[in-house]
């Protein structure tokens, strides 16, 4: 019990420190003993707050210090330091909203047995907001200044991890539909990237789940997009049973790609087929023939259709 009480009196030695100031101001100038031998000395005490529920969290300006005046002998004057002293406001029986707590002797601790009285304490209460605290998982944003370099696109972000769980006052918290990283400068660059990238924090919201300080941004860039028409490709039959006919026998491609790739692409590059399986003799006509060619190519159209005749005629 009296590490407790010497751990909560020790903590805040800023505020200590105020206090010390104060009091010695305040000792300076205190009256003389009065006919009991009694000295009347003012200090500002820090205060702490205890026992808060863990779902709850303090919103207001909480006190940082109180004023508290008390009778001494004067023989003892010089015990009574202002770090010995400290108030305590339980919060256990906080409740979500706008809460008043009384300030009165019994929340002032002394840390050992000097022969003192609390004659006056001020203010005589405060008031406290309490809000409930909630958890809530959202994505993480990327976001970037800059733009790469030219003939260049950004294709991709992907954050590790995607999504974080936070915790906070549940009026902000459930607002916050995602979190956005600190700027990501992607000014000329050319090739794929991975970042280690923060993320910002709406004031009074913490990191549950991952608790780290930095983030991971893979970042791919790739090939400025452009589009290539070709004309007059041939086109092929496969798994030909009967004897077929097809006009016309050529057909021309609108394809898009990487600019790196579609530069150096030919009709020798595309292989284009109508595949006849299953097909009894009759007249087809068939929108567009089978492409093959590299997956990172699309594409966007295909004319004109073909027709199809496959007679009864079988191959020998």
């Amino acid at each position: 019990m009296k590490s407790d009480i010497k751990k909560i009196i020790f903590n805040n030695p800023l505020q200590k420190l105020l206090a010390l100031s104060f009091a010695i101001t305040i000792w300076i100038f205190a009256p003389a003993p009065d006919k009991k031998n009694l000295t009347e000395i003012q200090f500002f005490v820090p205060v702490s707050y205890v026992n808060l529920p863990k779902n709850l969290e303090i919103i207001s300006d909480p006190l940082q210090s109180i004023s508290v005046s008390v009778e001494i002998p004067s023989n003892e004057i010089q015990k009574a330091h202002p770090s010995l002293f400290q108030a305590i406001i339980d919060l256990e029986d906080a409740t979500p909203g706008k809460q008043t707590y009384e300030l009165n002797r019994d929340i002032v601790k002394v840390q050992n047995t000097i022969n003192v009285q609390i004659t006056q304490i001020s203010p005589g209460s405060i008031e406290l907001m309490f809000e409930e605290i909630v958890e809530k998982t959202v994505p993480i944003k990327p976001v970037f200044i800059g733009e790469v370099a030219k003939g260049y696109v950004l294709e991709k972000v992907t954050m590790e991890p995607e999504t974080i769980t936070i915790r906070g006052p549940k009026s902000i918290t459930e607002k916050v539909e995602q979190l956005e990283t600190k700027t990501i400068n992607i000014e000329n660059i050319a090739s794929h990237i991975e970042q280690l990238v923060q993320i910002s924090l709406p004031k009074g919201v913490t990191v549950i789940e991952p608790k780290q300080e930095f983030y991971i941004a893979k970042i791919r860039i790739g090939s400025e997009p452009i589009n290539v028409r070709f004309l007059k490709i041939p086109i092929g039959i496969v798994n030909q049973t009967y004897v077929t006919r097809i006009n016309p026998k050529h057909f021309n491609v609108l394809l898009r790609g990487p600019r790196s790739l579609m530069e150096n692409l030919s009709k020798k590059d595309i292989q284009a087929f109508i595949d006849l399986e299953g097909l009894a003799p009759a007249e087809y006509k068939i929108e567009a023939p089978t492409l093959r060619i590299r997956p990172e190519i699309k594409i966007l159209k295909i004319w004109p259709p073909i027709d199809v005749w496959v007679k009864k005629e079988s191959i020998e």
